[in-house]
């Protein structure tokens, strides 16, 4: 019998660490479902002051199952030993993805940001819980996108990714930034802007489309050249710009009416604290372009709304919330005023 044991990665904010230890319990629980052989133990230890997530197998990981254990948004590093054997500990070697270079995430840096490691843990919540691997073609959305740390933290494993943003500045220093990352890495990419469509209301929306790949003869496949974009507009018309089934993934940060605020589709609806009004318009939506087998995550401040009521919204709306043991353990303190959860709902 062999005993696995996670270090945890410390993190650039100490907040966010001290309360992210059920957080990556309850990650290793879902990526452990998906490993090849039956793991048990499933725990929190100290080995000589030091704090380990550690689980036990019977015999060694193959590569499948070290790929998935790369993936947490929490790892450090990883160690084997034999059980009752606890004076010698192993290094494991790890593999994370890197399609492009995970640094862009905490390049970002400004008021309201979400932690980049939350951000790909919730990432990888919905591809635990979806019908869909690591190993498929991932097209994932961000309906609230900001300044893009979602749309990179997907980028980084490989995925397509689409972002959605209301503030058109956003949009355009999301473009420039995006846009710098990959000279200065000297990615092979092209960047195209259309308009996705326009009404007699004035209402306009267009997508900045990056296409890019690591050198010019990846950029000739269709698989290596990824595709990144971002559009001007509002999650409330997602199915105006998109086809029925198209996304794999979900994945947002609501507004949690402090740094942040969101709009609802009422012509003059101000800012509010509440993210309600704008599920209540966009869940729809969502649910005709997510595809079946998918996964929607959002996570929101729980003092503003609570779960229960989100829950009901999400079940009225055709999706199928998870909430049992460990969904129920992703609950955390932000600060005074935000107690941050996430939903995870997929489409049956």
């Amino acid at each position: 019998m062999l005993r696995y044991l996670l270090l945890r990665n410390p993190g650039h904010n100490r907040v966010y660490y001290l309360e992210s230890e059920k957080l990556a319990l309850a990650e290793l629980t879902l990526t452990l479902h998906r490993l090849e052989q039956t793991c048990a133990s499933i725990e929190s230890v100290d080995l000589v002051g030091v704090n380990y997530l550690s689980f036990i197998v019977e015999k060694s990981l193959s590569e499948y199952d070290l790929a998935w254990l790369s993936r947490l948004s929490f790892i450090f590093a990883l160690f084997v030993q034999v059980v009752g054997d606890e004076s010698n500990l192993k290094p494991v070697a790890l593999n994370p993805p890197s399609h492009i270079d995970p640094k862009i995430s905490m390049l970002l840096k400004y008021g309201g940001k979400t932690n980049e490691i939350f951000t790909r843990m919730m990432i990888n919540v919905g591809l635990l819980s979806s019908d869909y691997s690591f190993t498929d073609s991932i097209q994932l959305l961000d309906p609230v996108a900001g300044k893009g740390t979602t749309l990179y933290e997907a980028a980084t494993s490989g995925f397509d990714v689409t972002g959605i943003e209301t503030e058109r500045k956003m949009v355009h220093e999301t473009t420039l930034f995006f846009k710098r990352f990959l000279e200065e890495e000297k990615y092979k990419h092209s960047l195209t802007k259309h308009s996705m469509y326009s009404s007699s209301t004035g209402q306009e929306a267009f997508i900045q489309l990056f296409e890019y790949a690591p050198d010019k003869q990846a950029f000739k496949s269709e698989i290596d050249r990824k595709h990144l974009a971002i559009i001007a507009g509002n999650a409330i018309h997602s199915r105006r710009y998109f086809k029925a089934e198209k996304f794999h993934l979900i994945i947002g940060d609501l507004p949690y009416g402090i740094a942040h605020g969101n709009k609802g589709k009422k012509k003059h609806t101000s800012r509010t604290r509440s993210p309600a009004e704008l599920m209540q318009t966009t869940l729809p939506e969502f649910h005709k372009i997510l595809k079946k087998g998918g996964c929607l995550v959002l996570a929101w401040n729980k003092f503003v709304w609570p779960r229960e009521e989100f829950a009901a919204l999400l079940y009225t709306t055709g999706f199928q919330v998870l909430d049992a043991d460990p969904y129920d353990q992703f609950t955390h303190r932000v600060d005074q005023s935000i107690k941050r959860d996430i939903v995870v709902a997929r489409k049956p």
